[in-house]
């Protein structure tokens, strides 16, 4: 791609991981954008890390060109929609609670301010983390709490409170 410079910090500032060109490519289409569009806002590196294929490139966005979708300001595309959705349903399914709820629970855990007061605070889009655990998993972690050890067999954990 021109007009891509490399990046030669992961934690570049104001950049996302997307993933691979392929994640690139579907969300500028996704986007209605050509490459033209976004040269000074797309950045590449290198992976220099031992647990991915060496030499893999990986493409960031600036998250000045990333859109919230929906309900969810942190989803940054559909796919990352479509996931806290399923996250809210599972929610839904699993405490009985509304999905309004759902939601707000959610958005707390990604959308609310971070340092900085950046919005959201984690943008799902391409190959993010978050995508590393199961719908099931975001929603009891949301609901319980990070450390609230909700899967060791007998624990008793108590919901955050309401947002």
């Amino acid at each position: 791609m021109s007009g891509v410079r490399p990046v030669p910090d992961p934690a570049f500032s104001g950049f996302v991981r997307v993933g691979g060109s392929d994640d690139l490519t579907r969300l500028l289409a996704e986007y209605g954008l050509a490459n033209d569009d976004v040269q000074d806002q797309v950045s590449v590196r290198t992976s220099p890390d031992a647990g991915a294929a060496r030499g893999q490139q990986d493409y960031l966005v600036h998250e000045s060109l990333l859109r919230s979708q929906g309900e969810f300001p942190c989803a940054g595309d559909a796919k990352g929609l479509s996931f806290c959705r399923w996250i809210a349903s599972e929610m839904v399914g699993t405490f009985a609670i509304t999905a309004g709820e759902a939601t707000a629970r959610i958005n707390r855990q990604w959308s609310a301010p971070g340092d900085g007061g950046r919005v959201p605070r984690v943008w799902i889009v391409g190959q993010t983390m978050v995508y590393h655990e199961t719908a099931e998993f975001w929603a009891h972690t949301i609901y319980y709490g990070p450390d609230s050890r909700w899967w060791v067999p007998g624990a008793r954990p108590r919901p955050l409170p309401h947002p």
